[in-house]
Protein backbone atom coordinates (compact mmCIF):
# COMPACT_ATOMS: atom_id res chain seq x y z
CA UNK A 1 0.00 0.00 0.00
CA UNK A 2 2.47 2.55 1.03
CA UNK A 3 4.39 1.76 -2.07
CA UNK A 4 1.55 2.12 -4.18
CA UNK A 5 1.30 5.74 -2.81
CA UNK A 6 4.48 6.86 -3.14
CA UNK A 7 4.37 5.60 -6.89
CA UNK A 8 1.30 7.77 -7.12
CA UNK A 9 2.98 10.57 -5.41
CA UNK A 10 5.88 10.68 -8.52
CA UNK A 11 3.37 10.50 -10.71
CA UNK A 12 1.49 13.24 -10.02
CA UNK A 13 5.27 15.54 -9.44
CA UNK A 14 6.03 14.29 -12.68
CA UNK A 15 3.13 15.53 -14.44
CA UNK A 16 3.33 18.86 -11.94
CA UNK A 17 6.72 19.55 -13.20
CA UNK A 18 6.24 18.30 -16.93
CA UNK A 19 3.36 21.18 -17.54
CA UNK A 20 5.51 24.41 -17.39
CA UNK A 21 7.95 23.06 -19.89
CA UNK A 22 4.66 22.12 -22.37
CA UNK A 23 3.51 25.67 -21.64
CA UNK A 24 6.99 27.35 -22.61
CA UNK A 25 7.58 25.29 -25.28
CA UNK A 26 7.47 27.67 -28.44
CA UNK A 27 4.92 26.61 -31.48
CA UNK A 28 6.84 26.32 -34.87
CA UNK A 29 6.79 28.96 -37.22
CA UNK A 30 4.23 28.79 -40.29
CA UNK A 31 4.04 29.97 -43.99
CA UNK A 32 0.85 29.81 -45.79
CA UNK A 33 1.64 29.68 -49.73
CA UNK A 34 0.40 32.32 -51.44
CA UNK A 35 -0.19 32.83 -55.18
CA UNK A 36 3.36 32.57 -57.10
CA UNK A 37 5.18 31.08 -54.53
CA UNK A 38 7.45 28.75 -54.56
CA UNK A 39 9.67 26.45 -52.20
CA UNK A 40 13.15 28.12 -53.63
CA UNK A 41 11.35 31.91 -53.20
CA UNK A 42 9.79 30.65 -49.21
CA UNK A 43 13.21 29.11 -48.56
CA UNK A 44 15.10 32.36 -49.03
CA UNK A 45 12.25 34.64 -47.61
CA UNK A 46 12.73 32.97 -44.49
CA UNK A 47 16.89 32.54 -45.02
CA UNK A 48 16.73 28.11 -44.67
CA UNK A 49 17.46 25.86 -47.50
CA UNK A 50 15.07 24.10 -49.89
CA UNK A 51 15.91 20.80 -48.31
CA UNK A 52 15.49 22.61 -44.47
CA UNK A 53 11.63 23.30 -46.19
CA UNK A 54 11.08 19.58 -47.65
CA UNK A 55 12.74 17.84 -44.54
CA UNK A 56 10.40 19.96 -41.89
CA UNK A 57 7.42 19.36 -43.65
CA UNK A 58 8.02 15.66 -44.82
CA UNK A 59 7.62 16.98 -48.63
CA UNK A 60 8.31 14.22 -51.29
CA UNK A 61 8.36 16.72 -54.71
CA UNK A 62 9.92 19.98 -54.04
CA UNK A 63 8.24 21.39 -56.72
CA UNK A 64 5.11 20.44 -55.91
CA UNK A 65 3.08 22.88 -52.92
CA UNK A 66 -0.49 24.30 -53.22
CA UNK A 67 -1.87 28.01 -52.03
CA UNK A 68 -3.09 27.57 -48.59
CA UNK A 69 -0.83 25.24 -47.36
CA UNK A 70 0.67 25.74 -44.34
CA UNK A 71 4.46 25.08 -44.13
CA UNK A 72 6.47 24.53 -41.06
CA UNK A 73 9.38 27.00 -41.05
CA UNK A 74 12.72 25.59 -39.63
CA UNK A 75 15.00 27.97 -37.95
CA UNK A 76 17.92 28.69 -40.18
CA UNK A 77 21.38 27.66 -39.48
CA UNK A 78 23.87 30.08 -39.02
CA UNK A 79 26.99 29.27 -40.72
CA UNK A 80 29.59 31.06 -43.60
CA UNK A 81 27.67 33.00 -46.34
CA UNK A 82 24.54 33.16 -43.92
CA UNK A 83 23.08 36.14 -42.69
CA UNK A 84 19.37 37.35 -42.24
CA UNK A 85 18.31 40.69 -41.86
CA UNK A 86 15.32 41.15 -40.65
CA UNK A 87 12.92 44.44 -41.60
CA UNK A 88 12.32 47.11 -39.78
CA UNK A 89 9.73 49.52 -39.89
CA UNK A 90 10.79 52.55 -42.61
CA UNK A 91 13.62 50.44 -44.03
CA UNK A 92 13.69 50.14 -47.83
CA UNK A 93 15.64 47.56 -49.94
CA UNK A 94 18.09 50.22 -51.06
CA UNK A 95 18.88 51.25 -46.91
CA UNK A 96 19.31 47.40 -46.65
CA UNK A 97 21.63 46.78 -49.05
CA UNK A 98 23.55 50.11 -48.60
CA UNK A 99 23.65 48.96 -44.52
CA UNK A 100 25.25 45.69 -45.48
CA UNK A 101 27.43 46.94 -48.85
CA UNK A 102 25.59 44.93 -51.38
CA UNK A 103 23.78 45.85 -54.29
CA UNK A 104 19.99 46.35 -54.31
CA UNK A 105 19.93 44.02 -57.68
CA UNK A 106 21.93 41.29 -56.13
CA UNK A 107 19.93 41.47 -52.70
CA UNK A 108 16.85 41.58 -54.49
CA UNK A 109 17.90 38.60 -56.81
CA UNK A 110 19.05 36.40 -53.83
CA UNK A 111 15.61 36.95 -52.12
CA UNK A 112 13.08 36.03 -54.91
CA UNK A 113 12.29 39.95 -55.10
CA UNK A 114 10.66 41.23 -58.32
CA UNK A 115 8.95 44.25 -57.26
CA UNK A 116 12.10 46.31 -55.02
CA UNK A 117 9.42 48.69 -53.77
CA UNK A 118 7.38 46.07 -51.74
CA UNK A 119 9.20 44.27 -48.58
CA UNK A 120 7.48 44.09 -45.45
CA UNK A 121 7.93 44.54 -41.62
CA UNK A 122 9.35 40.91 -40.04
CA UNK A 123 9.97 39.79 -43.76
CA UNK A 124 13.69 37.75 -42.75
CA UNK A 125 15.90 38.59 -45.74
CA UNK A 126 19.44 36.68 -46.76
CA UNK A 127 22.65 38.85 -47.34
CA UNK A 128 24.61 37.81 -50.25
CA UNK A 129 27.97 37.77 -49.60
CA UNK A 130 30.43 36.18 -46.78
CA UNK A 131 27.32 36.50 -44.02
CA UNK A 132 29.27 38.86 -42.23
CA UNK A 133 27.07 41.57 -40.49
CA UNK A 134 28.26 44.99 -39.72
CA UNK A 135 29.95 45.71 -36.66
CA UNK A 136 27.56 47.80 -34.25
CA UNK A 137 27.88 51.81 -35.13
CA UNK A 138 29.66 50.97 -38.20
CA UNK A 139 29.27 53.74 -41.07
CA UNK A 140 26.86 51.90 -44.15
CA UNK A 141 28.98 51.91 -47.17
CA UNK A 142 27.81 53.92 -50.38
CA UNK A 143 25.51 51.51 -52.90
CA UNK A 144 28.00 50.65 -55.29
CA UNK A 145 26.23 51.34 -58.47
CA UNK A 146 25.38 54.73 -59.23
CA UNK A 147 22.29 53.80 -61.36
CA UNK A 148 19.84 51.18 -60.51
CA UNK A 149 17.29 49.95 -62.83
CA UNK A 150 14.00 48.38 -61.05
CA UNK A 151 11.33 48.95 -63.66
CA UNK A 152 11.20 47.27 -66.32
CA UNK A 153 12.48 44.13 -65.01
CA UNK A 154 15.00 41.35 -66.78
CA UNK A 155 13.14 39.67 -69.65
CA UNK A 156 10.05 41.36 -69.59
CA UNK A 157 8.05 42.08 -72.29
CA UNK A 158 7.74 45.98 -73.18
CA UNK A 159 5.73 48.10 -75.47
CA UNK A 160 5.81 51.47 -76.10
CA UNK A 161 5.47 53.55 -74.22
CA UNK A 162 7.46 52.32 -71.33
CA UNK A 163 7.72 53.20 -67.71
CA UNK A 164 11.11 52.92 -66.28
CA UNK A 165 12.06 53.61 -63.14
CA UNK A 166 14.60 52.41 -60.45
CA UNK A 167 17.79 54.44 -58.60
CA UNK A 168 20.08 57.02 -59.21
CA UNK A 169 22.09 59.64 -58.87
CA UNK A 170 23.26 62.55 -61.69
CA UNK A 171 25.41 66.03 -61.28
CA UNK A 172 22.35 67.61 -62.93
CA UNK A 173 19.44 65.42 -61.47
CA UNK A 174 18.44 63.76 -65.22
CA UNK A 175 19.44 60.59 -66.67
CA UNK A 176 19.29 59.64 -70.46
CA UNK A 177 17.70 56.41 -71.28
CA UNK A 178 17.77 54.24 -74.60
CA UNK A 179 15.78 51.58 -75.92
CA UNK A 180 18.44 49.26 -78.28
CA UNK A 181 16.87 46.47 -80.72
CA UNK A 182 18.18 43.30 -81.06
CA UNK A 183 20.53 44.14 -84.08
CA UNK A 184 21.95 46.91 -81.17
CA UNK A 185 19.93 50.32 -83.66
CA UNK A 186 18.92 53.01 -80.79
CA UNK A 187 14.77 52.74 -81.48
CA UNK A 188 13.79 54.87 -78.55
CA UNK A 189 15.32 57.92 -76.41
CA UNK A 190 14.22 59.65 -73.69
CA UNK A 191 15.17 61.19 -69.96
CA UNK A 192 14.31 60.39 -66.23
CA UNK A 193 14.34 62.57 -63.36
CA UNK A 194 16.10 61.61 -60.08
CA UNK A 195 14.18 62.83 -57.34
CA UNK A 196 17.15 63.97 -55.02
CA UNK A 197 19.38 67.22 -54.29
CA UNK A 198 21.96 67.53 -56.80
CA UNK A 199 24.74 64.34 -57.20
CA UNK A 200 23.15 62.64 -54.61
CA UNK A 201 21.26 58.83 -55.11
CA UNK A 202 17.49 59.34 -54.86
CA UNK A 203 14.52 57.33 -57.19
CA UNK A 204 13.44 58.63 -60.78
CA UNK A 205 11.25 57.78 -63.25
CA UNK A 206 9.67 58.80 -66.34
CA UNK A 207 7.77 57.62 -69.46
CA UNK A 208 9.92 56.27 -72.84
CA UNK A 209 8.55 55.71 -75.74
CA UNK A 210 10.25 53.87 -78.48
CA UNK A 211 9.89 52.74 -82.09
CA UNK A 212 7.84 48.76 -82.05
CA UNK A 213 9.60 46.40 -83.81
CA UNK A 214 8.31 44.32 -86.79
CA UNK A 215 7.69 41.52 -84.37
CA UNK A 216 8.59 40.68 -80.88
CA UNK A 217 12.31 40.20 -80.38
CA UNK A 218 15.34 40.85 -77.57
CA UNK A 219 16.45 44.05 -76.70
CA UNK A 220 17.79 46.40 -74.28
CA UNK A 221 17.07 49.34 -71.85
CA UNK A 222 20.12 51.27 -70.86
CA UNK A 223 20.12 54.34 -68.20
CA UNK A 224 23.27 56.40 -68.07
CA UNK A 225 24.54 59.23 -67.19
CA UNK A 226 26.08 62.15 -69.03
CA UNK A 227 29.48 64.31 -67.58
CA UNK A 228 28.14 68.18 -67.90
CA UNK A 229 32.05 68.97 -69.22
CA UNK A 230 32.74 66.92 -71.87
CA UNK A 231 29.59 64.99 -72.75
CA UNK A 232 30.97 61.48 -71.58
CA UNK A 233 29.21 58.36 -70.32
CA UNK A 234 29.92 58.53 -66.34
CA UNK A 235 27.47 55.80 -65.45
CA UNK A 236 25.42 53.11 -67.42
CA UNK A 237 23.11 50.31 -66.12
CA UNK A 238 21.18 47.96 -68.58
CA UNK A 239 18.71 45.40 -68.33
CA UNK A 240 17.63 42.99 -71.06
CA UNK A 241 13.83 43.41 -72.57
CA UNK A 242 11.54 41.64 -74.72
CA UNK A 243 10.16 44.03 -77.36
CA UNK A 244 7.27 43.78 -78.08
CA UNK A 245 5.43 45.22 -81.48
Amino acid sequence: MVRRRLMTVMLAVMLLVSVPFGVLAEEPREHIVTQGQTLSSIARMYGVTVQALVDANGLTNANVIYVGQRLVIPEPEAGPGLTVHIVQAGESLLSIAARYGVTVRDLATHNGISNWNLIFVGQRLVIPGDGVAPSPGATAPDVQEAIIIANPSATANVSSPMIVNGWGRAVQNTLAVDVIDSAGVTIGQGFVIVDAEPGFMGPFTGTIEFTPPASAQAGRVQVYSISARDGAIEHLSSVEVNLQP
